[in-house]
């Protein structure tokens, strides 16, 4: 039914940990059960770093609890937006699922509530699902959430999904594998460069 990226970085190794003590299996037989149960399958989702030391540590605990999914893209915050494309072609590529869920390292997550609303039957094939929200612009470089782009999109943002979780249609996404990744306009913040996306291809929300 879907599937689930659970976007995390290198200096999250004990967000990683945690989750593996709650609510996300730490073995592979846990997730396989889970993916049963729920419909919905589950992996770390990074990219890489030139830093041979974290790489090693990373390819450890890959192996150790083979939850992972390893990008072709480099692990950069500030390049979240590019890092949440590969994510999804990547997803795309290797599971074929009704859904494809971003969410984030920092959240709880109910696998069983999830599973409940993306299993509700829907009038359209392409679907934007999360809790949607607006807010103001930032147009002060020194503020963490500042956006280059602001003179695009004036004084708030247009209504888009809150980034710690959100989920695509399978057609959402072929439809962004589709295109070639210089056809994206990428602004700052990563849930508002999806939202954006959506707005273009007049998604359902």
């Amino acid at each position: 039914m879907g599937f689930v990226g659970i976007q995390t970085g290198f200096r999250s190794v004990g967000r990683r940990y945690s989750l593996r003590k709650t609510w996300m299996p730490s073995d592979w037989q846990g997730l396989q059960r889970l993916e049963e149960a729920t419909g919905l399958a589950f992996r770390f989702i990074i990219g890489k770093t030139r830093d041979k030391s974290k790489m090693s540590e990373l390819e450890r605990e890959l192996a150790e609890y083979d939850d992972i999914l390893l990008l072709d893209i480099e692990e950069e915050y500030s390049k979240l937006p590019h890092k949440t494309l590969a994510f999804f072609k990547a997803a795309y590529a290797l599971y074929d699922s009704e859904f494809y869920v971003k969410a984030d390292d920092d959240i709880y997550l109910r696998p069983d509530r999830l599973s409940l609303l993306l299993a509700k039957d829907r009038t359209h094939s392409q679907t934007y699902l999360g809790c949607m929200k607006k807010g103001p612009v930032f147009t002060d470089p020194k503020l963490k959430w500042y956006e280059p782009l602001s003179n695009l999109l004036g004084k708030e943002y247009f209504l888009h999904a809150y980034g710690p979780i959100y989920a695509l249609s399978a057609d959402v996404v072929a439809s962004l594998v589709a295109l070639r990744n210089n056809s994206f306009r990428m602004f700052s913040n990563e849930d508002v460069t999806i939202g954006a996306w959506m707005l273009a291809m007049n998604v359902n929300t």
